[in-house]
């Protein structure tokens, strides 16, 4: 209310008073919202999907005692394949 008896936020006026008549209505509101912003962070902690690049193995050995290394290189001209027994 300003000095003239009116009111200035009429917006706000309405706002508070349908709080004030609706306690249980608005109190439901942030329950609900709570357990959905609850649940939205649950599910993004709980997430089993690993997201990071896959690495590459060094080296690896078969059964059978061959051996595999991972090559870098970007086109096959810089790949060189060794046999070993």
């Amino acid at each position: 209310m300003d000095d003239k008896n009116e009111i200035s936020d009429a917006k706000g006026y309405h706002k508070s008073l349908f709080t004030a008549n609706n306690p249980d209505m608005v109190a439901q509101h942030f329950y609900e919202q709570g357990k959905a912003d609850a649940m939205k962070e649950s599910m993004a902690r709980t997430k089993n999907v690993d997201m990071a690049p896959r690495g590459t193995h060094e080296q690896v050995t078969a059964s059978n005692g061959w051996t595999v290394k991972a090559v870098n290189g970007k086109d096959v001209s810089q790949f060189k394949v060794k046999i070993r027994k």
